[in-house]
């Protein structure tokens, strides 16, 4: 329906009517008709057969009334902004770790300090794929983070991402897959140093090196001690699909290089900010 000059008194109440329902001020829309009246007579319009179901068209050209604050909205049926990632972040301290959940689960990494609990964290983060989480740690604390199988419980096998930082904030960090591989953990100081990797390699993993939660997330055997064919099995994959130049597979890997490196940790590091992902095993 055109709104114009010819429409009856009647009409324009029941249009008033109609549009103060539907949050529409009236009085400053006719202001907005009246300064384009000159321009586009023809422009505004309401569309449908029921002014309060309409659509309410404006040119995006139009100018706003004068002394008018908000822009009158193109359209009465709006839709919200799009929803951002919840921001989490747990723990505290001057040093931080970044983690984004890059498998295919929902993630529970908790925080581990040296001589304390290895089953309750002192800090714990939950993210769904894609999400984003922050864990901190004070300066002169040491420790680990680790992901817990999909009843919450933490296992001795599990994936670590190792921390130490000194009174200073100079940092140490390292991936170790010693105990056991339940996630694909990557490290990044932002400065161009680097731990871990990202390959998902469980599903090719030998028979009877893999453990499954009840969910079917998987976890790979590591080498640990090497008392035992399973940890031999899973420590001998994990090494031939890894390398051992990115994470730890064996308690000495940074005493047996010929060249005396430990490419494995980032060490001596004066970043305070890291960036991590955990995926798929």
């Amino acid at each position: 329906m055109t709104v114009s000059n010819t429409l009856s008194p009647g009409s324009l109440a029941a249009i008033e009517d109609a549009l103060t329902s539907i949050g529409i001020n009236p009085s400053e829309l006719a202001q907005l008709f009246g300064s384009m009246a000159q321009q586009t007579p023809s422009a505004v319009e309401l569309s449908g057969s029921n002014p309060a179901a309409g659509t309410l068209n404006i040119p995006a050209s139009a100018e706003l009334p004068a002394g008018s604050s908000e822009p009158v909205t193109a359209s009465v049926d709006q839709t919200s902004a799009a929803a951002t990632s919840p921001s989490v972040s747990a723990g505290s301290g001057s040093n931080t770790v970044t983690i984004v959940n890059s498998s295919q689960h929902d993630e529970t990494i908790g925080e581990f300090l040296n001589g304390g609990p290895t089953t309750t964290p002192v800090a714990e983060i939950t993210l769904k794929p894609g999400e984003s989480g922050t864990l901190n740690y004070a300066n002169g604390q040491g420790g680990y983070m680790a992901q817990a199988d999909s009843s919450g419980t933490y296992q001795s096998t599990a994936s670590r991402l190792e921390f130490y930082a000194d009174a200073n904030g100079i940092n140490n960090t390292d991936v170790s897959y010693i105990d056991g591989r339940n996630a694909a953990i990557q490290v990044s100081d932002g400065q161009g140093k680097t731990a871990g990797d990202t390959k998902s390699i469980a599903d090719s993993a030998p028979e009877g090196t893999i453990t499954r939660d009840s969910a079917g997330n998987a976890t790979i055997a590591g080498w640990y001690d090497g008392s035992t064919s399973t940890m031999q099995a899973g420590g001998a994959y994990m090494e031939q699909q890894l390398g051992t130049g990115n994470a730890y597979l064996h308690p000495d890997d940074d005493q047996n290089r010929a060249d005396n490196s430990n490419p494995m940790t980032m060490a001596q590091d004066k970043s305070q900010n890291y960036t991590a992902s955990f995926g798929d095993a």
